[in-house]
């Protein structure tokens, strides 16, 4: 008996609110029935209503490989929705936080100010340090130039100081570079500004 005249009976006998679903089998056979399979297929299943119309489909078994690409196609999804959603509270707090961009420019020159004073501080800490640091250098040069061990004690508050300097050091190259970044977020936010309230004049 042919297939359609098959499927056509089938779907006169169902009621109208019946629906009918179709598979391909593990042999490769097209499939019609009132009832899904019991087991989920590699080409999945399509519902059919009573005029034979796909109304629904499922997704069929996955291989590893497809598994892994789903799965990173809803990562990359879920992180381009957290990056689109981080840049509208961006934008809301921008216009919260500021009317004009003069007021940017206030709070990066007091943000500057307040990392300068900062490295004054720390460049006041390295000279104290520094002295010190001489200090205990004059004191193993007295005990090599007697061909005496230079005492434990000293030995470590001489590499104290040294590591001390070397993060002083550090600390004022970080200073500097977040000087430049908040001149740099300045900028970005005064133009990001601009667009935003010449967006909300056009509206």
């Amino acid at each position: 008996m042919p297939r359609y005249p098959f499927i056509l009976l089938l779907l006169l006998s169902l009621s109208a609110h019946a629906a009918i679903y179709k598979w391909v089998d593990e042999n490769g056979k097209t499939q019609y029935s009132d009832k899904p399979p019991p087991t989920q297929t590699k080409s999945g299943i399509t519902q059919l209503n009573t005029q034979g119309v796909a109304v629904s489909k499922t997704e069929g078994t996955l291989t590893p490989e497809q598994q892994a690409a789903k799965e990173a196609a809803l990562a990359k999804q879920r992180e381009d929705q957290q990056k689109q959603d981080e840049a509208r509270r961006r934008d809301k707090a921008l216009l919260n936080s500021f009317s004009n961009t003069k007021e940017i420019d206030a709070l990066r020159d007091r943000n500057i100010e307040q990392l300068k004073a900062t490295i004054q501080s720390d460049a006041t800490r390295r000279e104290s340090t520094e002295k010190r640091l001489e200090e205990y250098n004059k004191i193993a040069d007295h005990f090599a130039r007697a061909k005496k061990p230079i005492p434990q004690d000293v030995t470590d508050a001489i590499k104290q100081r040294r590591d001390e300097l070397d993060k002083l050091d550090q600390e004022a190259q970080q200073k500097k570079q977040d000087i430049e970044d908040v001149k740099a977020k300045a900028e970005a936010d005064k133009k990001r500004l601009l667009e935003l309230q010449g967006a909300a004049h056009r509206q």
